[in-house]
């Protein structure tokens, strides 16, 4: 077992765990399929035992790769670390950064957050990946990516390291034009009336609001749904209906007097914007710029909420 440590092998076995493919894991190290095989052969004869099992084009962890696993994460993890150690905090950031967030972040906080660590960080190559909570969880969890943004309920974090957790309002709003925006106080089941534009169902915020109004004996029936919120805040714009949308989302709207909240009686509710890593991982010089800047932005959407509170109370 003399050989095993080879970090070549171990980042290959590694890459082979999280992606479930051979072909894959070749891609994304830019070995060919072929390398890749030897090099997990060679890794298994080093430690006399099977890591995978081959069947057809799935590749699945033996027992034995599972527990190695972890091992083989550590000490890659424990080389990056070593490295990281020995650069000054002075020099220049760079290396990669793969970034997980759901559409509605991406559309609206994302552009100015890129754009300000890209100025800070010219060196850093980033990569962004949009798509659901559920599938940024798995990309998360297999170290696909290294940090996610997402909005949802509390969330207890078993397998990873919250960095930060901040309430964030979630409000109807309709155009300036729509029938209730010249109200000061709605009844909730007068604004169910109206037709309505909301994102899929089981989606972060729209699961809030269905299970609180289902507490109060209600439900709310939309007459289009969206993944793409940039979508529905141009059909708000247009008069289509009302819609429920953390504020964040319509902030600009909103300055501009394009588009309202309408301020429902007696009933309010929030989302949590989570930033998320995966617990044991390394957090190097990239993450941890990211990290703070995100910090940072945080504290403006708790500026916004505490302004909209003030708005209310007046």
């Amino acid at each position: 077992m003399e050989n095993f440590l080879d970090l070549k092998k171990l980042n290959t076995f590694v890459k082979i765990a999280e992606s479930g493919s051979f072909y894959k894991a070749s891609m994304i190290l830019g070995y060919s399929p072929a390398a890749v095989s030897i090099q997990i052969q060679q890794l298994e004869f080093d430690l006399g035992t099977r890591l995978f099992d081959r069947l057809g084009k799935q590749v699945r962890l033996t027992d034995y790769g599972k527990q190695f696993y972890p091992y083989a994460e550590k000490i890659l993890m424990l080389n990056e670390e070593a490295k990281e150690s020995l650069i000054r905090t002075d020099d220049p950031i760079s290396g990669d950064l793969r970034i997980g967030t759901v559409d509605s972040i991406c559309d609206t906080l994302f552009p100015q957050i890129l754009a300000e660590y890209h100025e800070k960080n010219p060196g850093v190559t980033l990569e962004i990946k949009v798509s659901t909570p559920a599938e940024l969880f798995d990309a998360l969890k297999h170290n696909s990516i290294d940090i996610m943004l997402f909005l949802d309920k509390p969330y207890v974090a078993k397998d990873f390291v919250e960095d930060i957790q901040v309430d964030t309002d979630v409000v109807f709003c309709a155009s300036a034009k729509h029938p209730l925006a010249c109200k000061k106080s709605i009844d909730l089941k007068e604004v169910l009336e109206y037709p309505c534009i909301l994102t899929e169902k089981n989606s972060s915020y729209r699961y809030i609001l269905e299970n609180k109004l289902s507490e109060l004996g209600l439900s709310i029936s939309p007459g289009i749904e969206s993944q793409n919120t940039n979508l529905i805040i141009k059909l708000l714009c247009k008069n289509m209906g009302y819609s429920v949308l953390p504020r964040f989302l319509i902030e600009q709207k909103l300055r501009d007097d394009v588009l309202k909240v309408l301020p429902i009686k007696d009933f309010n509710i929030k989302a949590k914007y989570h930033v998320l890593h995966k617990k044991d991982k390394f957090v190097n010089r990239q993450m941890e710029s990211f990290i703070n800047l995100l910090k940072k932005q945080a504290d403006v959407l708790q500026v916004v909420d505490n302004y909209q509170d003030i708005a209310m109370s007046v």
